[in-house]
């Protein structure tokens, strides 16, 4: 199965956990965009919990230790692009996250850095009143079964204030931004992801400043 089918069999198998009678103006795998500080392991939710570890699963334990630990201290990707093209201050993408772990942005960014026994994709869900997170464990069977699905944090739509596309930075990077001030910068994983923005009630370009409390747009 290529990505792009698995992405598509991921959000299709959230739509179980949505609210009953709820209506979707967008849907999309997503993630934690790539220079936003990472929560500590206890920060982040323990998610799927009725599901038991598989084989691959147990076996992969120590690639995936190792690559936490990578992660935290040094991303390869990261400063490869800081060093090629961001050389110049007025290029920088600016600050991805803005706001404490208990702002809105920080529960967010908590959300999207789910804990599980065998990996689970995030699928964000844009309804007419609210937004919300359903996590799609990654565990299958040999008989095709699939794992469990649940759903995760959400809120009410009217505490998002705007939306920004980030595609000067990368395809699928945008900043969603709530009521307290806080923002937080999320990725939106394969194709499809010029249509999510259209599902929130205020969306803005990277040409334009976050409104507000007039701070910088970089």
């Amino acid at each position: 199965m290529s990505t792009t089918d698995r992405d598509r069999e991921s959000v299709e198998r959230a739509r179980a956990v949505l609210p009953p009678g709820a209506s979707v103006r967008g849907e999309h795998r997503v993630g934690l965009a790539g220079r936003v500080p990472k929560p500590g392991h206890f920060r982040r939710p323990r998610v799927l919990r009725s599901e038991g570890r598989t084989l691959w699963s147990w076996c992969m334990l120590p690639v995936r230790a190792a690559a936490t630990v990578v992660s935290v201290t040094w991303n390869p990707f990261e400063a490869f692009f800081e060093a090629v093209f961001w050389r110049d201050e007025k290029k920088k993408p600016g600050k991805p996250f803005h706001g404490g772990w208990n702002s809105m942005a920080g529960e967010l960014a908590r959300a999207l850095s789910p804990r599980s026994r065998n990996g689970a994709h995030v699928v964000m869900q844009v309804g007419d009143r609210h937004l919300q997170l359903a996590y799609v464990s990654c565990a299958g069977s040999l008989t095709g079964r699939h794992g469990p699905v649940e759903a995760g944090w959400a809120t009410d739509l009217q505490h998002v204030t705007w939306i920004r596309d980030r595609r000067d930075v990368v395809g699928g990077r945008h900043e969603v931004a709530f009521t307290d001030g806080s923002w937080c910068s999320v990725q939106f994983m394969g194709q499809g992801w010029r249509r999510m923005a259209e599902a929130f009630p205020v969306r803005l370009s990277y040409r334009d400043q976050i409104p507000s409390q007039g701070w910088p747009a970089r």
